[in-house]
């Protein structure tokens, strides 16, 4: 989902596994499941496969240590289909990475296979941009095995009863922690389970300030990704869209007195507000904050910019201080263009791209998230428990999995992250400072004038 050292925020910009047992299940009913149904196929008016060799375009925006992952998927998917060459391209920068799919989108000219969020499939679908994938699936239902997708993330990737995009990983947030920084300081590593002000309880041992009353210490880096921030609503009572999906509802009480909860802890110096720490640098990987509230994803590019200058590990989100959820969950996800002149050989790629194995390859074992399918769920937790690499606990992850929130993303989804970005990131981040019901009220109000223009 980005650059490896990238802020998740910017990209956003543009635009889960269990533990031992199988209780994810029990976080589904959040994710307003809905229901595939394999009889309502919308048809694909992309033009018959080409015959003789193929090469599809493939574009992922993830970042330089997930390259050598897909080059293996890649060449393994050369061995079995010689005929079918993947001329792959990363975009990790995710502005320039939207900038690229929205212009070639317009133009009909998208890559046959590319990297569509769980939150991005309802804008693409209803824009006519991917192809459902309803009839192909049923030819193929026994190898594609929806049945062993997560069902939250099936509705995720659900328009109107039809999959428009097989899974790649599942993910929520905890937050990682640089265990030489707590010891050094002589401050107990964090719990495995605890609520939020238990948390800016432990962060207040790191929090410093100059002699003239300015910030050079946090406890936290804090990134304030909207579908992250869902959760966090959720946790303070909030709701965000309404049953049918057609509104924006945030603006209530509960909403706002999350938002006043994380404005004021910010000032208290939990985390830093923009512009506070140097530019272009992680400041947990640069060992500069103790904490970091960071995605299950980050294993590979926290791995790659820590080396060994620091062990680190992991620990659950916390609640909200009524014992709560905080936890939204999202995944990364592969469509194939409705413009694709190789739906045949496309199909394909993005099957063997999405199998256990290749998920086995890009998510299990190097312990990258929470990986799309359930059958990739045994080798994540082999790899997880062997703790050869950190974090130790990564399977937090997996666990707290099974207390998280799923929610659908509407089709107006890109404007909710565009009105987000402009008022409500800016707001708790000390770009502004507006009243934060002040602030909400005017942002349902942008997000569903945008929804009506669109339905």
């Amino acid at each position: 989902m980005k650059k490896a050292n990238l802020s998740r925020r910017d990209f956003l910009r543009g635009a889960a596994v269990v533990g031992a047992s199988a209780l994810f299940v029990s976080c589904t009913p959040a994710a307003k499941p809905t229901e595939v149904k394999s009889t309502e196929v919308i048809p694909t008016t992309a033009a018959p496969p080409a015959s003789g060799p193929v090469t599809l375009r493939f574009v992922t925006n993830h970042g330089e240590a997930d390259m050598p992952l897909f080059t293996q998927v890649i060449e393994n998917f050369k061995a079995k289909d010689p005929n079918i060459k993947i001329d792959h391209l990363d975009i990790a920068d995710g502005n320039a990475f939207y900038d690229s799919i929205n212009t070639q989108g317009a133009s009909k000219q998208l890559p046959d296979v590319w990297y569509t969020r769980t939150y991005d499939i309802y804008a693409y679908a209803s824009k006519g941009w991917t192809m459902s994938l309803a009839n192909l699936i049923a030819a193929d239902a026994a190898e594609v095995n929806v049945a062993d997708f997560w069902p939250a993330e099936v509705a995720q990737m659900t328009y109107k009863g039809q999959l428009y995009a097989l899974p790649y990983d599942f993910s929520n947030i905890g937050i990682y922690y640089n265990k030489n920084m707590f010891e050094n300081a002589g401050v107990s590593l964090p719990p495995a389970s605890w609520k939020w002000d238990e948390l800016a309880s432990l962060a207040t041992k790191f929090i410093k300030k100059d002699n003239s009353g300015n910030f050079t210490n946090w406890g936290m880096v804090m990134y304030t990704w909207d579908w992250v921030f869902l959760g966090l609503f959720y946790g303070w009572g909030g709701k965000v869209f309404s049953e049918d999906l057609s509104s924006c509802v945030i603006n209530s009480k509960e909403n706002a007195d999350c938002l006043k909860y994380f404005i004021a802890r910010r000032k208290e110096g939990l985390f830093p507000e923009t512009g506070a720490t140097p530019s272009g640098v992680d400041p947990f990987g640069a060992a500069i904050i103790p904490m970091s509230f960071q995605g299950s994803w980050a294993t590979v590019s926290e791995r790659a910019i820590i080396k060994d200058k620091f062990d680190f590990d992991c620990t659950a989100m916390p609640t909200s201080n009524d014992g709560k959820s905080c936890i939204n969950a999202a995944g990364g996800a592969w469509g194939i263009a409705a413009n694709t002149k190789n739906v045949e050989a496309a199909w394909k790629w993005n099957k063997f791209l999405t199998s256990t194995e290749s998920t086995n390859v890009l998510i299990s074992d190097p312990l990258r998230s929470i990986p799309g399918r359930k059958s990739s769920a045994t080798r994540w937790n082999e790899v997880a428990a062997k703790g050869d690499l950190p974090p130790k606990n990564v399977q937090v992850f997996s666990k707290q999995m099974e207390i998280a929130n799923a929610e659908v993303f509407p089709t107006f989804w890109k404007g909710f992250e565009n009105a987000w970005n402009n008022s409500v990131d800016p707001l708790v981040n000390g770009v502004t400072d507006d009243d934060p019901a002040t602030a909400l009220k005017a942002f349902e109000d942008e997000v569903n004038r945008l929804a009506k223009q669109q339905s």
